[in-house]
């Protein structure tokens, strides 16, 4: 419980946003300033996560981690699917190894722009009305894709893809907007196996179905689950904390009453606790629309920028740039270490330094293709991606053991050091045996999944509701960069005969982001969603505090 304050609307009024007045607590050390008297309002309060603590985990949870967790599924298989796509069209149409890289970069610019336009609209309109439409964008561009007539017609409809894969990050939004602040890191996790299951499905298709149909058949069976999603999402509810965010009290008040039951908490709204239930006023920006049509126009075309504008307000502009760099880097080394794989290990038919086969280098440009148009690869090529696929099991293991006991920040740090590692063994990849070269190659991609899970968890608890998918899609935006600017190191300096450049890179980078991951300013483990923002304004309202106290001692 706790007393309404200016920061709180009372969410049993249903006509609109009620401010309350202030009950702000005087801070330790500076003396009150003049003139300023807390007022204790005459009403106990709750508020949304603190009804979800009080709920706590259960069956309704489940139901959105399955649902939630197909979205992620179809996701990763869409992207796995780019490891075939190219062999496949340079059987049909005789592309060059240029062109084929190209079709894998139009699906990252799609998701350049993807991420930031879906984030604002999950804030701006609500997360499961951004979540069908991504769902709905994917599933008809990738049914669409397999009926490319060309080549420059599959390349348009990949970046159509793209632009909804940056999307991903809502259903993630959606998930952890349902779950209890004291275990909400493990089940984070948890919600990540979806897409390793995903990646590992789309490898096993491909191996069922390449070697006797064509790649058109992989591409619609690869959206089958997206078809299941596209039926269930109707059914779900709102998330509560962006239902109270925007004012929309009844709607808030439903869910948490649907899943108090559900968990079998008996009485329905009566299992809530007692008093009123408030929640964060938005900012002006969001309340505000204007009388005039045009001028209407104008802030609602206005409000994606003014979110992100809000990610670099004081307080939280550090915080904002140190995780951009992390996404870039993290995504750089989880999209790299793939590429590396692909071009150290399953392309392995040039002759290495010490005249073993095992990958120095990549394979000839020339491809065996079946009568099918697909790519003929051998039993081993289709093994090694399929087994290379399952490296992100044990880095979903680790991030479920630190998350919560070691902390968000240090889990973070942990896992881009343990990256070091193997990259520094593959610097002598010439001298020692080839197991040991898969053995490097399958930890570096188990500790960047470590990484990419940690901070999928702790990005989106740094801000509160109100532009909580919006600083995702942000992040998600700068990590495609990072995807896109990856194959030049992983691809064309290993083609060139500069492998160990690229690998040093890779290790040297890894290493700067333990170190930025280690300073940044705030942990989020087992606090609640919008708390980090009640202590960042806490900490203001000291500092402005103390500021009006030394101007009042210098009169």
């Amino acid at each position: 419980m706790r007393p309404t304050s200016a920061r709180y609307v009372d969410m049993e009024q249903g006509d609109g946003l009620v401010e309350q007045p202030e009950a702000a607590e005087t801070p330790p050390g500076p003396p009150a300033v003049p003139g300023v008297q807390a007022t204790q309002a005459q009403h106990p309060t709750w508020t949304v996560d603190e009804a979800i603590d009080d709920i706590g985990f259960g069956p309704y949870q489940l139901v959105m981690l399955c649902v939630t967790g197909l979205a992620w599924m179809g996701d990763a298989m869409e992207m796995m699917l780019l490891s075939f796509l190219g062999p496949a069209a340079r059987c049909e149409w005789g592309i060059s190894p240029r062109q084929e890289g190209m079709l894998t970069s139009v699906v990252f610019v799609g998701m350049l722009f993807g991420a930031p336009t879906w984030g604002s609209i999950a804030d701006w309109k609500g997360r499961k009305l951004a979540f069908f439409c991504t769902t709905l964008w994917i599933f008809v561009a990738g049914l669409a894709s397999s009926f490319a007539g060309s080549y420059e017609e599959l390349c348009a409809w990949r970046a159509i893809v793209g632009f909804g894969l940056g999307g991903v990050p809502v259903a993630f939004s959606v998930f952890m907007e349902f779950l209890p602040s004291g275990n909400r890191g493990v089940w984070l996790t948890v919600i990540e196996t979806f897409w390793t299951l995903g990646s590992v499905l789309a490898a096993g298709l491909a191996w069922a179905i390449l070697p006797h149909y064509t790649w058109r058949l992989l591409l619609q069976l690869s959206t089958i689950p997206l078809a299941v999603l596209l039926l269930m999402i109707p059914f779900m509810s709102e998330s509560p904390y962006h239902s109270a965010a925007v004012g929309d009290l009844a709607a808030a008040k439903a869910t948490l009453t649907r899943m108090a039951r559900a968990n079998g908490r008996t009485g329905g709204a009566k299992a809530l606790p007692k008093g009123l239930l408030v929640g964060p006023v938005m900012a002006s920006v969001a309340r505000h629309e204007g009388s005039g049509g045009c001028e209407r126009f104008t802030r609602a075309a206005g409000k994606p920028f003014q979110r992100i504008a809000r990610l670099f307000e004081r307080g939280q502009r550090k915080q904002t740039l140190m995780l951009w760099f992390i996404f870039f880097a993290v995504a750089f080394s989880y999209y790299g270490v793939v590429l590396l794989t692909t071009e150290v290990h399953v392309d392995s038919s040039a002759a290495r330094d010490d005249g073993r086969k095992g990958g120095s280098r990549g394979g000839a440009d020339e491809m065996a293709c079946t009568a099918h148009d697909s790519p003929d690869l051998d039993y081993g090529a289709y093994r090694d991606i399929f087994v290379s696929s399952t490296a992100e099991l044990p880095g979903l293991v680790l991030a479920a053991l630190s998350v919560d006991v070691m902390g968000r920040r240090n889990s973070l740090s942990a896992s881009m050091a343990l990256n070091v590692v193997p990259l520094l063994v593959l610097l002598g990849y010439a001298s020692f045996p080839i197991w040991l070269e898969t053995l490097a190659l399958f930890l570096s991609r188990a500790a960047s999944m470590w990484a990419f899970t940690v901070l999928y968890i702790y990005a989106p608890e740094t801000v509160n509701t109100s532009v909580r998918a919006t600083a995702m899609g942000m992040g998600n935006a700068v990590a495609r960069l990072g995807g896109m600017l990856c194959p030049l190191f992983a691809v064309e300096m290993v083609e060139s005969g500069r492998m160990t450049g690229a690998i040093a890179f890779f290790a040297a980078l890894a290493f700067t982001t333990s170190g930025v991951a280690y300073w940044l300013p705030i942990e989020t483990a087992g606090k609640k969603l919008d708390q980090v923002q009640e202590d960042r304004e806490k900490i203001r309202d000291v500092e402005l505090t103390y500021g009006a106290t030394e101007a009042t001692d210098r009169k």
